[in-house]
């Protein structure tokens, strides 16, 4: 067994593993750096990304628990609660998701991955950002009701859901061979992809730097949800990670001109979805980094691609498209 995963808990396959570890050729020659994308937009299962990963570990627990219902709560386009509607839909569970709207209503049109939510059979409770700052304590109280619920937290973020990456991070060190990158770059938000990552790049005795690139978070914030989730294992030597949060912008959920121009410009020299809330955001920090001189000519860089190609459909990309 992988050293990284020698107390790894009971899963269930729902992903196509392992997923494909490419170079970007056009991209990497338009930039200037050598960028390697880890392909998760290819996990299958309803183009469900990283979500996906994650899932196997949090719905395991939830089939072995005897549970009907899986309850769970996001942004009302969520890739995580689409994600999950989808694999409950696949295994015959009931499926309750707390989606955070502006006024607590639901959206005028259903697109992107709310319409995939819906078309999954799952039941939409559309709730306000006052409200949605209780959403454990209104999970809490649906699962009551239910009486024989799975609740998982916001992006199955926690010491569960990190597993996915920590199993994530053992396929990529078999993909990389000689490869030494100076940094894995990827968007960052409830905590568990960047806690995965690095406590296996820490238990597998690597040097990469492990960087999460804030989609909506204050690092201070981000940081604090990290060293919750890892909280739950015995914490390795070593174990580091970096942050930024200089490509936040306006927020969650909002993204710049410039930074849609960017995940534009990487669509067309890559033929890759990126949507702006996460993977068009952190890629546009990782141009930003690269022409701050963080990363030069000569290196490689691993840009996670952790999916979210039908959020894409949910944005206004007039503005970069002339």
């Amino acid at each position: 067994m992988p050293v990284a995963s020698s107390d790894m808990p009971a899963r269930i396959s729902l992903a196509r593993l392992p997923t494909p570890f490419e170079r970007a050729e056009r991209l990497s020659e338009a930039w200037g750096v050598s960028i390697w994308v880890k392909r998760d937009d290819l996990t299958g299962f309803g183009l469900s990304g990283n979500k996906a990963r994650k899932l196997e570990f949090h719905l395991a627990a939830a089939l072995e628990s005897g549970a009907s219902t899986v309850i769970t709560c996001g942004a009302v386009q969520s890739n995580h609660c689409r994600a999950t509607a989808i694999a409950c839909a696949r295994l015959g569970l009931r499926c309750i998701l707390y989606l955070r709207t502006t006024d607590g209503g639901p959206p005028p049109e259903v697109t992107g991955n709310h319409l995939l939510q819906r078309l999954a059979g799952a039941e939409c409770r559309f709730i306000d950002p006052g409200a949605y700052a209780r959403r454990d304590e209104l999970m809490a109280e649906a699962a009551s009701s239910v009486g024989d619920a799975w609740v998982i937290p916001e992006g199955a973020s926690d010491g569960l859901g990190m597993w996915g990456f920590v199993m994530a991070m053992e396929e990529l060190a078999d993909q990389l061979g000689g490869l030494r990158p100076a940094g894995i770059w990827h968007a960052a938000s409830s905590g568990a992809t960047t806690a995965g990552l690095a406590l296996a790049v820490a238990r597998l005795g690597l040097e990469i730097p492990v960087i999460g690139c804030s989609v909506g978070e204050p690092v201070e914030e981000l940081d604090r949800r990290i060293r919750s989730v890892v909280s739950t294992v015995d914490e390795p030597s070593g174990l580091v990670w970096e942050l930024t949060d200089a490509y936040v912008g306006g927020g969650y959920g909002v993204a710049s001109e410039d930074q849609l121009a960017v995940a534009g410009e990487a669509t067309r020299l890559t033929g890759l979805l990126f949507d702006p809330t996460y993977t068009g955001k952190a890629l546009a920090g990782l141009y930003g980094e690269i022409r701050r001189g963080r990363f030069r000519t000569g290196d490689d860089v691993v840009f996670w691609h952790t999916g979210g190609g039908f959020a894409t459909f949910a944005w206004d990309w007039s503005p970069v498209l002339g």
